[in-house]
């Protein structure tokens, strides 16, 4: 609706004003971007919920994903000063997955545990016996929605979550259930959130 409002003011002439037309180009290259973001969260969600789509199990030390995850989020917490804390109980740890499917579940959780907090403060990864949590100090998530976050098309409103699509959380859930590992949330208003993943294999 915002690309075609602008395209047809431009189009119409009511948008003249070199600056203006500037800002509506700009406007339009913005929701294309969101737009786009949609559509591939929905094309990806589609695949995962195919049971006749595969994706590529092998062995591999979930520790290592984790870390890859981490560190492909490093950039986004540095520019809010936020500090990623470790605590892994074993350096390896060997279980059935798709590596990239996998890191993008992490990433996911990771992404929102920033996005979501506080500048200058922390967020916790732990690895103890069969249990990834992945914990917060932030906004944390209301009583009432916390059932339905990995609902699709459900989010959060708020100033952190407004280029979400709905779906991130979504996509992430279908990735566990895809490798049967039990993925939820705890959380309290203003302390945190904590999304626990429960792994299968040896530990």
């Amino acid at each position: 609706t915002v690309i075609r409002g602008s395209l047809e003011a431009l189009s119409d002439g009511v948008v003249n004003e070199p600056e203006q037309v500037k800002e509506y180009h700009k406007q339009m290259l913005n929701e294309s971007k969101s737009l786009e973001r949609l559509v591939n969260d929905l094309l990806e969600l589609s695949r995962l919920q195919n049971t006749d789509f595969r994706i590529k199990m092998q062995e591999l030390n979930i520790c290592d994903v984790l870390k890859d995850s981490v560190r492909s989020a490093s950039n986004l917490a540095r520019q809010k000063n936020i500090n990623i804390e470790f605590s892994l109980d074993r350096d390896v740890f060997i279980t059935n997955g798709d590596y990239g499917r996998l890191r993008q579940m992490f990433l996911t959780i990771i992404d929102n545990a920033i996005k979501f907090s506080y500048e200058n403060k922390s967020i916790y990864i732990t690895l103890k016996d069969n249990r990834i949590i992945i914990k917060d100090e932030g906004i944390g998530i209301l009583k009432e929605d916390l059932p339905y976050i990995f609902d699709r098309y459900y989010s959060v409103k708020s100033d952190e979550n407004k280029t979400g699509t709905g779906l991130g959380l979504t996509i992430a859930k279908q990735i566990a259930l895809r490798h049967n590992i039990e993925l939820f949330a705890e959380s309290r208003l203003n302390e945190g959130t904590g999304f626990v993943f429960v792994i299968p294999g040896d530990f």
